[in-house]
């Protein structure tokens, strides 16, 4: 190989490390592409550089550019793991998935070890409820030292495999113990279990709350999680405490207006409730059950022609919207 086109393909490998931290710019990609369309018209059965741009291509979403590269090369040589591994990919992002799972599948039975496959492979059937999911998220965790990612985590989760996934949580937690995603996921799912178990997982959900408010004081999903398990729990002042941090976080968030106002009107606080679904409708004019439950307000307070505007919002939105047919007929 003359030195020329160990240069282009240095500079191939560069642009594609760029590209996979996110920190490159238009033009390291279209010269990337310039310097393996060189190459190609000099070796255009070269599966290498067929798949190094189709991976270009896939980072950029021209799929079907991706798509026609990828195919060339798979159709040359078939046993290649890194090559099935982005066509799957390829393939994925088109919503053909029964060639992503065919590719995945194939990169598997070559190499029962390839984690990035046996990853894809098993995230792909776990979203389309494969009935051995829990099985594979297993045996990738074997594999990989008990790490899996936090997607597959929330599968065994909505599969109420609980004890599994608080293990497998911890475990991501021993590697990287400041990591929110993971942190999060435990406190909802030490939340969701606390409705139906003890005090105990109530307890630890709100310890994980408050690890993450400690880490992350300035987030506002945090304390808008925190708000609404606490208002599950029918602890309406505490949900109004975090709900208000939220709001400071983002003005803009219009879920916490409302549910601000949900739980001053639980507090019997009326006409506080009044404003907050106000202010919530101020950001968002379509929000129907804003404006059900001030209607509702307006009523209890007994500012009928408020109440009545308000339920004729409410059939705007949904002509067929039968409280607001019912309470019109008795207002």
């Amino acid at each position: 190989m003359n030195f020329f086109i160990h240069r282009i393909i240095l500079l191939i490998t560069l642009s594609l490390i760029l590209i996979r931290c996110s920190n490159y710019t238009p033009s390291n990609f279209q010269s990337s592409i310039d310097s393996l369309s060189f190459l190609l018209q000099k070796d255009s059965l070269n599966i290498e550089f067929l798949h190094q741009r189709a991976q270009l291509f896939l980072a950029k979403d021209q799929i079907s550019l991706a798509k026609k590269d990828i195919d060339n090369a798979y159709n040359i040589f078939k046993n290649d793991t890194d090559l099935l591994l982005t066509r799957g990919e390829v393939y994925y992002s088109l919503n053909q998935t029964r060639i992503s799972k065919e590719s995945w599948d194939r990169c598997i039975r070559l190499d029962p070890n390839n984690l990035d496959c046996r990853e894809k492979f098993t995230n792909l059937l776990c979203a389309v409820k494969y009935p051995d999911c829990k099985l594979m998220i297993d045996t990738f965790a074997l594999l990989n030292e008990g790490i899996v990612s936090t997607r597959l985590i929330v599968y065994l989760k909505e599969l109420n495999e609980y004890e599994r996934a608080v293990n497998l949580i911890q475990n991501r937690l021993s590697k990287f113990p400041q990591e929110k995603e993971s942190l999060s996921l435990l406190s909802i799912i030490y939340s969701d279990t606390s409705q139906i178990n003890s005090v105990f997982n109530k307890s630890l959900a709100e310890n994980y709350f408050n690890e993450i408010i400690r880490l992350y004081p300035n987030d506002y999903q945090v304390y808008y999680n925190f708000g609404k398990y606490k208002q599950d729990l029918f602890q309406y002042q505490d949900a109004v405490n975090l709900y208000s941090v939220a709001i400071n976080i983002d003005p803009e968030a219009e879920e916490s207006y409302y549910n601000l106002g949900f739980c001053y009107m639980q507090l019997e606080d009326y006409s506080v409730a009044i404003d907050y679904f106000t202010s919530a409708l101020k950001i968002n004019s379509s929000l129907l059950l804003a404006y059900h439950a001030r209607a509702y307000l307006y009523g209890l307070i007994g500012e009928k022609d408020k109440a009545r505007s308000d339920w004729k919002n409410c059939l705007m939105l949904n002509p067929s919207y039968i409280p607001a047919i019912d309470a019109l007929s008795e207002i």
